[in-house]
């Protein structure tokens, strides 16, 4: 059995992974269609989407989050005016290394902006200042947290009490994916491009958020996650999370999120979380945890919670790595994107 054990490591890790790696990245369709149709069909028990498949089906479920999956494409394809949202940018940098990156990024909205930012000690916090010295759009705070719950802690509850005072802010950090290296270069860039690639991707996004109906915007999902956009060993601790916040859901409602959990929002969006007793103790200590804490399940309640105040959230694509796998609808004027908002709105409280 040890030997069986030792061969099987060996033919997943040195063939079936890289393999796996390759499709996922250059042929991203037919990777999901591999792995929704082969890899789990025989057990579906292994995906995180288990409690929707028993309910509705597993193709259902696949076909549902194809056919539908909307994203506005940014930037318009019409100037926006100029925004007067009071704008925050809430910025968690781990990997210093980063911060330049991350601070030329925000240098790309297009009006003013006070950052705020979360790290883990006083020598990255040395560093960040020291990159941020130029920064000319707006004031910059650099404080230092607990190495827990990664991005989500610092900015939802040691940061909790400056949403009150900004319309629109956005959550950003220094992402990296050690874990999955090969099968996940370039989704950091893909969120960054998206987020905040030009000042008129930016302008096309507070454009978005200037519909009164809209609380969240984030970009569509990076195409070789696609498949990972599901529960995983989240789906107890995210209902009990909601709970807590007196959100209740059930197997029947579709999980989408930010992967990645950076995204645009309206601080009224996310008030049932702004306004928790939730505390930096509730976190655990950094472990290089894949799954199952409490980060994770407000990674997957962001949505929900955007729902629960009012909102709704809309995706975006600038189109340069969707390979033809979502439809992204173009505004050419303010009418059609009013249009496109209505197309493109979707729901997780909605049971399906």
């Amino acid at each position: 059995m040890n030997f069986y054990r030792a061969a099987r490591n060996f033919v997943g890790n040195h063939f079936i992974a890289p393999f796996e790696d390759f499709c996922a990245v250059n042929y991203p369709a037919f990777y999901e269609n591999l792995f929704y149709n082969f890899k789990h069909k025989a057990r579906r028990e292994d995906c995180g989407d288990v409690f929707f498949m028993q309910m509705n089906g597993f193709e259902d479920f696949v076909q549902l989050k194809r056919e539908k999956n909307f994203a506005l494409k940014v930037p318009l394809d019409f100037a926006a005016p100029p925004s007067n949202f009071k704008i925050a940018a809430v910025v968690h940098i781990f990997y210093p290394e980063l911060a330049a990156e991350l601070k030329n990024l925000l240098l790309n909205i297009p009006c003013a902006a006070d950052v705020y930012i979360s790290t883990t000690s006083p020598e990255k916090k040395s560093a960040i200042e020291k990159v941020f010295r130029a920064f000319d759009k707006g004031n910059v705070t650099v404080k230092i947290f607990p190495n827990r719950g990664r991005d989500i802690a610092p900015a939802f509850v040691g940061f909790r009490e400056i949403y009150k005072n900004y319309d629109v802010c956005i959550h950003i950090h220094s992402k990296k994916s050690p874990h999955a290296e090969s099968r996940l270069a370039g989704w950091r860039e893909h969120l960054y491009q998206n987020l905040l690639g030009s000042p008129e991707i930016v302008s096309s996004i507070l454009q978005i958020l200037a519909n009164e109906k809209i609380g969240a915007v984030f970009p569509q999902n990076f195409p070789p996650i696609r498949i990972f956009i599901n529960w995983g060993e989240n789906y107890l601790i995210t209902k009990n999370f909601l709970h807590r916040l007196g959100i209740e859901i059930d197997n029947r409602h579709l999980i989408e999120f930010p992967a990645g959990s950076m995204f645009w929002f309206k601080p009224q969006a996310l008030a049932p979380l702004l306004e928790s007793d939730l505390m930096l103790e509730d976190f655990p200590e950094e472990l290089g945890q894949l799954d199952g804490t409490i980060a994770h399940a407000i990674e997957r309640s962001f949505l929900f919670i955007v729902e629960t105040a009012g909102f709704d959230w809309i995706k975006i694509d600038d189109g340069k790595n969707n390979f033809d796998m979502t439809p992204i609808l173009k505004s050419s004027a303010q009418v059609e994107l009013d249009e496109n908002i209505f197309k493109a709105r979707h729901s997780v409280l909605k049971k399906y």
